[in-house]
C-alpha cells in the first residue's frame, strides 16, 4: 500500500509540474497532503485489469486468497492452435478443454469480467484531478454611446487556458464507489468460474448421454441378431415339422420389433450428438472419435457425508461467492448514498493567456493596437446541497432496500444449494445401489436366455419362452446401460452442485472424474 501511495503521488506531481510556478506553489502542497491522507481502503486493487481473468479459458482465483498469480490454463495451446482433431480419441477431460476454448459462452463471461475491471478503473479515476485545455478565438465589434456619437471598437481576440479541478474531500463518496467496483469485479470473476463449471457439467452430461445412446445401438444390434437367429431357428424347425406357423410369425414379429428398436436407437445417437456438439460450442457436422462408455471409471461410493459436502459447497460455490460480493457492493452503495448529505471540498485553478489583436477604435482616429494578458487563478471551493426535495433521503432508502433484497437473494441461493446437494446426494446413492442390481439382472438375463435357447434347440421349451427370454435380455442390457449413464450423470450433478470440481479434476486423466466425487 505504501508503494501504491508513492506511485500515485509521483503521477500527480508529474502532472502538476506542467503548471506555472505561481499556481503550482498552491496546488502541489495540497496534493502532497491529500495523497498522504488518502484512506488505504480507497484503492483496493493497484491493477484492476490484472485481477480479471487473463483468458476466457483460464480458471480465475480469488485475489484475496492467493499470491496474485493466475492458475495455469487448462491447455497450453493458444486459441489458434486449439483446432478440432478428428483423428484424436477424445476423453472427458479433452472434451472439456475443447469446450472451454470453443464455446462462446466462456468468452462472454470473460469479457464481462474485463468490463468489470474497466468499471473499477473508472471509479478509481475519481481520486485524480482533471486537467482541461480550453481555447477560443473571435472577431468582435462593440459600440458604446458617448456624447456626439458612439465609441466603436473592432478587432480580434483569443483565449487559451489550462483548467485544473480536484476533489479534495467528499466524505467517502469515491471510496464507496471503488469498494463497490472491486466487489463487482470479484462477482464477475466468480461468475466466470461458475460458467466454467457449468460448461464442464453440460459437456459431461451430454457426453454420458451420447455414449449411452451409442451403447444402446450396440445392444439393439445384439438384440436384432438374436431375433434374426431365433427366426431362423423357428424356420428350420417348421421345415422339419417341429414348429407351427404361428410360432414363425411370432419370431418374425419380434425380429421386426428389434429392427425398429435398432433404427430408433440410431436416431437417438444423432440427437445426442447434436446436443453434445452444442455443449462443446462446435458445429454438429464434426464427427469426433470418443472413448467408449464402458471404459469410463465409475465412482466407487460416497466418501463424505451430505452435511460435509454442504459445508464445503457453502464455502466454495462461485455463484454463492458472487452473490456475497454483490451484497458487499450494495452495502458500499448505501455508504455512498449517505455520504451525499455531506459537502464536497474541491481545488480549482486556471492558467491562461488572453490576446487582443488589430483593435481599432472610432473615434478618436484610426489607431490600432494589440495586447496580451496572462490569467491565473486558484481557489478552494465548497459545494453543499442543503435541500433537494428529499432526493438524497429516498436514494438512501432505495440503496438500503437493494441491500436487503441482496441479503434475501443470498439466503435463497444458500437454501437452493442445500436442496440441490441433498437431491444429488440421494440420486447418486440410489444410482450406486441400482447399478449393482442392474449388473445382477444382466447376468441373470444372459444365463436365462442361454439356457432357454439351448432348451428350445432340444425341444424342451416353446418359442414363446424363447422370445420372452430374448425380451428380458434386451431390457436387461438397456437397464445396465441406463444404470451406468445415470450413475455418471448423478455423480456429475453432485460435483456440480457442490461447486468443488476444478480444472485439475478433468484435465489429468480419464479416471480423475471418478475420484472427484465427494
Amino acid at each position: 500500500m505504501q508503494k501504491l501511495r508513492r506511485n500515485k503521488c509521483d503521477n500527480l506531481l508529474t502532472l502538476l509540474s506542467c503548471l506555472p510556478r505561481g499556481v503550482s506553489l498552491l496546488v502541489i502542497p495540497a496534493a502532497m497532503a491529500l495523497t498522504a491522507c488518502m484512506p488505504p481502503s480507497a484503492v483496493q486493487l493497484d491493477e484492476p485489469y490484472a485481477a480479471a481473468p487473463t483468458d476466457h479459458a483460464v480458471y480465475w482465483h480469488d485475489y484475496q486468497t492467493t499470491t496474485g498469480k493466475q492458475q495455469t490454463p487448462i491447455s497450453t495451446r493458444s486459441r489458434e492452435e486449439s483446432q478440432i482433431d478428428t483423428k484424436q480419441t477424445y476423453d472427458l477431460p479433452a472434451l472439456v478443454d475443447l469446450a472451454l476454448h470453443a464455446n462462446p459462452e466462456t468468452r462472454v463471461s470473460w469479457e464481462e469480467a474485463k468490463a468489470a475491471a474497466a468499471r473499477l478503473e473508472r471509479n478509481r479515476s475519481a481520486w485524480y484531478p482533471t486537467l482541461t485545455a480550453m481555447a477560443f478565438g473571435q472577431y468582435f465589434k462593440t459600440s458604446f454611446p458617448i456624447p456626439g456619437g458612439a465609441l466603436v471598437s473592432t478587432g480580434y481576440s483569443s483565449f487559451g487556458s489550462l483548467d485544473l479541478a480536484w476533489t479534495l474531500l467528499d466524505f467517502g463518496r469515491r471510496e464507496a464507489l471503488v469498494d463497490a467496483g472491486a466487489q463487482r469485479l470479484s462477482a464477475a470473476n466468480f461468475a466466470f468460474n461458475r460458467k466454467h463449471q457449468e460448461i464442464a457439467y453440460r459437456v459431461a452430461t451430454s457426453f454420458f448421454a451420447y455414449q449411452a445412446a451409442l451403447a444402446k445401438v450396440t445392444a439393439a444390434q445384439q438384440t436384432f441378431e438374436s431375433a434374426r437367429a431365433s427366426s431362423a431357428s423357428v424356420q428350420a424347425k417348421l421345415d422339419k415339422g417341429f414348429a407351427t406357423r404361428p410360432d414363425l410369425l411370432l419370431a418374425i414379429q419380434e425380429q421386426a420389433k428389434a429392427s425398429y428398436d435398432l433404427q430408433d436407437a440410431r436416431s437417438s445417437v444423432i440427437q445426442e450428438h447434436a446436443d453434445l456438439t452444442s455443449s462443446l460450442g462446435i458445429s454438429p457436422s464434426y464427427s469426433l472419435q470418443l472413448i467408449d462408455l464402458s471404459k469410463l471409471p465409475l465412482p466407487a461410493g460416497l466418501v463424505q457425508s451430505v452435511e460435509k459436502i454442504v459445508d464445503q459447497a457453502l464455502e466454495q460455490r462461485p455463484d454463492l461467492m458472487a452473490r456475497l460480493a454483490e451484497l458487499r457492493a450494495r452495502e458500499a452503495e448505501v455508504k455512498k448514498a449517505r455520504a451525499e448529505f455531506w459537502p464536497k471540498f474541491s481545488l480549482e485553478g486556471r492558467l491562461g493567456n488572453q490576446y487582443w489583436g488589430n483593435v481599432h477604435t472610432t473615434p478618436p482616429g484610426n489607431e490600432s493596437y494589440s495586447a496580451s494578458n496572462g490569467v491565473g487563478t486558484a481557489m478552494l471551493t465548497m459545494e453543499w446541497t442543503l435541500f433537494d426535495g428529499f432526493d438524497r433521503s429516498n436514494a438512501v432508502h432505495e440503496a438500503e432496500a437493494r441491500k436487503e433484497a441482496s441479503k434475501a437473494q443470498l439466503e435463497a441461493l444458500r437454501l437452493e444449494i442445500m436442496r440441490d446437494i441433498w437431491k444429488a446426494y440421494a440420486d447418486t446413492k440410489t444410482s450406486l445401489e441400482k447399478r449393482e442390481f442392474a449388473l445382477a439382472l444382466l447376468k441373470a438375463a444372459e444365463e436365462s436366455y442361454a439356457a432357454t435357447q439351448e432348451s428350445y434347440t432340444h425341444g424342451f421349451s416353446t418359442v414363446i419362452e424363447l422370445l420372452s427370454a430374448q425380451k428380458d435380455l434386451a431390457r436387461a442390457r438397456y437397464t445396465e446401460i441406463d444404470s451406468r449413464s445415470t450413475l455418471l450423470r448423478s455423480a456429475a450433478t453432485l460435483v456440480y452442485a457442490s461447486g468443488g470440481q476444478s480444472r485439475g479434476d478433468l484435465n489429468t486423466d480419464s479416471e480423475a472424474f471418478g475420484r472427484s466425487l465427494p
